[in-house]
C-alpha cells in the first residue's frame, strides 16, 4: 500500500497508520512524509506535530489551510493517541465534517499506537460484526478515523518473518551475514523490529568499512552475554559509571584481544556527540540522525550523556582515545591497562 502510494504520487486526505510493529509505522511513515514533502520547494507546507503538544482542532485548523506556492500541504501527527480530542454532536463534530469534505490539497497523516486495536487488519477479513464492536470501543477519535478514513496496521511479525525481514535489512545495508545468524538474532532479541534493527545498526558500526559478517562479530555485538559488550561499555561511560565501565571493558578482553575494535567503536561513539553538541539545537530526530549518524531512537540517550558528561570531557576523549590507540600499537604497555587508564581518564571531572 505505502509503495503504491508513493509510486503513484496520490495521497489519500487523511492517513491512519498504527500498530504493534511501531518500527514499521515510523519507517513508512517517514517514507510517506518525505515523498509528499519533496514535492514541495518552498519548504513552509511541511508540518510534523507531537500529539501530546497538538490537539486534533488545530491539527484539523492546519489540514483546512490552502498550501502556499505549492500544490499540497503535508502535516505528520506522531503519538496521534496523545491528541485532545473532544466529540462534537453529530451535526457539529470537527472531524466528521473534515472527512466529509477534506481540503484536497492537504495530505493529513497519523501515526498511533492502539493497542486496543491489535489484530484489527485480520479480524475484519474474517469477523467484521466483531471487527467493528472493537472499532466501536476505541477512544475517540479512532473509531471515527477507522470508519471514514484509510488505514493501516502494522501487526507484530511472526518469527519467520522477523528472519527474512533481518536478512532483506542486512542486504539493504551492504552486510554479508553469516548463515546462523538470523537465527542468533531472533533468539537473543526477540521478533521487535525496533531491537532487531537497533542491533543490525550496533553490527553495522563494528564491521566499519567490511561488508563480510562473521559469527564472531555477530556474538562480539549481540553477545552470548548482553551485559559485555562494547555498546553498554558505551552506555557506562556515557552515565559516567566508571566501575561499570572498567569491569566491562575487562571482561571483553579477557576473552580475546578487542582492545583496537573497543578504541574504534568508542572514537566513533564521541565523534558522534562532537557532533551532537551542534545539531542538539534541531527540532527534527530524523535530521539529528542524519547530521550525527546517531540512530534517531538513541538521539535522547546520547543527550542525556552530553548533559552528564559536558562538551569538555568529550572534546577531551577523543584526544585521548587518538593517544591511546598510538600507544597500543606502539608500545609494549598491556593493552589492558591502556584501556582502564583510558577510562579513568576519560571520566576524570578535573
Amino acid at each position: 500500500m505505502i509503495n503504491d502510494i508513493i509510486k503513484s504520487g496520490k495521497f489519500p486526505p487523511v492517513l491512519l497508520l498504527f500498530g504493534a510493529e511501531d518500527y514499521l509505522v515510523e519507517l513508512d511513515a517517514r517514507k510517506l512524509y518525505d515523498a509528499a514533502c519533496a514535492r514541495d520547494t518552498t519548504g513552509m507546507n511541511c508540518d510534523v506535530l507531537d500529539g501530546e503538544q497538538t490537539s486534533l482542532d488545530a491539527a484539523l485548523s492546519i489540514a483546512r489551510s490552502y498550501p502556499m506556492m505549492s500544490d499540497q500541504r503535508v502535516i505528520w501527527v506522531r503519538r496521534a493517541e496523545k491528541m485532545t480530542a473532544a466529540k462534537g454532536k453529530k451535526s457539529s463534530d470537527n472531524l466528521a465534517q473534515y472527512l466529509a469534505a477534506p481540503n484536497p490539497s492537504t495530505f493529513l497523516l497519523l501515526t498511533a499506537s492502539l493497542p486496543a486495536a491489535d489484530g484489527l487488519g485480520a479480524r475484519i477479513t474474517r469477523n467484521a460484526a466483531a471487527a467493528n464492536k472493537k472499532i466501536s470501543a476505541l477512544k475517540y477519535p479512532f473509531p471515527l478515523l477507522l470508519q471514514k478514513a484509510s488505514w493501516s496496521e502494522y501487526a507484530q511479525l511472526k518469527e519467520q518473518q522477523a528472519l527474512q525481514w533481518i536478512q532483506r535489512r542486512a542486504s539493504d545495508d551492504g552486510i554479508d551475514l553469516p548463515t546462523t545468524a538470523p537465527e542468533f538474532f531472533v533468539a537473543r532479541c526477540g521478533t521487535s523490529l525496533r531491537d532487531l534493527a537497533m542491533e543490525l545498526e550496533k553490527l553495522k558500526l563494528y564491521l566499519g568499512d567490511r561488508k563480510q559478517a562473521t559469527d564472531e562479530d555477530v556474538h562480539a555485538v549481540v553477545g552470548s552475554s548482553r551485559e559485555f559488550n562494547v555498546f553498554e561499555l558505551q552506555r557506562a561511560i556515557g552515565r559516567a559509571d566508571v566501575i561499570s565501565a572498567t569491569k566491562i571493558a575487562t571482561s571483553m578482553m579477557s576473552a580475546n584481544s578487542q582492545e583496537l575494535p573497543i578504541i574504534a567503536m568508542l572514537s566513533r561513539y564521541f565523534l558522534q556527540l562532537y557532533r551532537l553538541l551542534d545539531a542538539r539545537a534541531m527540532s527534527d530526530p530524523a535530521a539529528i540522525s542524519q547530521q550525527t549518524g546517531i540512530p534517531s531512537w538513541t538521539i535522547n540517550e546520547y543527550l542525556d550523556t552530553i548533559n552528564k558528561l559536558g562538551p569538555g570531557r568529550i572534546e577531551r576523549a577523543l584526544h585521548l582515545l587518538r593517544e591511546s590507540e598510538r600507544t597500543i600499537k606502539s608500545t609494549s604497555t598491556p593493552a589492558l591497562l591502556v584501556v582502564q587508564t583510558l577510562i579513568s581518564r576519560i571520566l576524570d571531572s578535573k
